[in-house]
């Protein structure tokens, strides 16, 4: 297989076929929490790509020698330590800070996300260097829109307002609250699934008609 092809099947895999949030249903807390509007999600996205990359890149090089308990705790301490400088980056502007403050707990939460204390160990140290740090790319990538898009979408039906304007001619305030999070994500799930379905069928077709 040669390097492009890696690319695109990492690139398919980590954004739309098992994406984190919507096709995989993993670190789903934050999102339905945390994420209500377009800055939150971005806020959370940011923080989960920083700490998550950097981690997955420094643990690489952790000893497979080592108890695989006493692995995923040095996993977690690693993503801990890496978190630090993020928080005092966010901290550190008024409007930063405010933004950064509405996620609550759910910002440092992502220091145990799956990509790191599960991931890590089932998929990603399997493979070659430059494959995995492609693939945790995308998978951070696919995360990432998953969630400023999730976001932005809940916060565009919970108040019927974009960019200021009122464009919704009804609102759905329940969606702020963490059990209309978890209805609104269930159903976009469902329809992304549907939709990578449909894609990964015709990708399958034409693959096999070349």
């Amino acid at each position: 297989m040669n390097e492009k092809l890696v690319l695109r099947e990492a690139e398919r895999e980590g954004i739309l076929t098992k994406n984190a949030l919507f096709s995989s249903g993993v670190i789903i807390a934050p999102a339905v929490a945390a994420c209500k509007d377009f800055y939150s999600g971005v806020i959370l996205a940011s923080v989960f790509t920083v700490v998550t990359f950097i981690t997955v890149i420094l643990c690489r090089f952790v000893p497979r020698k080592i108890v695989y308990t006493v692995r995923i705790i040095l996993y977690t301490l690693v993503a801990s330590l890496v978190y630090v400088p993020v928080h005092l980056f966010f901290a550190s502007g008024e409007i930063l800070s405010e933004m950064y403050a509405a996620v609550g707990i759910y910002a440092p939460l992502l220091i145990t996300n799956s990509l790191i204390t599960l991931r890590t160990e089932s998929k990603f140290y399997r493979l070659s260097l430059p494959y995995m740090a492609s693939l945790v790319s995308f998978y951070i990538i696919g995360y990432d829109l998953s969630l400023i898009v999730f976001g932005t979408l809940r916060g565009f039906l919970t108040s019927g307002i974009i960019l200021g304007v009122k464009v919704l001619p009804f609102s759905i305030p329940a969606l702020s609250n963490t059990y209309g999070g978890f209805i609104l994500l269930a159903i976009i799930s469902a329809a992304f699934r549907w939709f990578i379905e449909i894609i990964s069928g015709a990708y399958s077709s034409r693959r096999d008609s070349i």
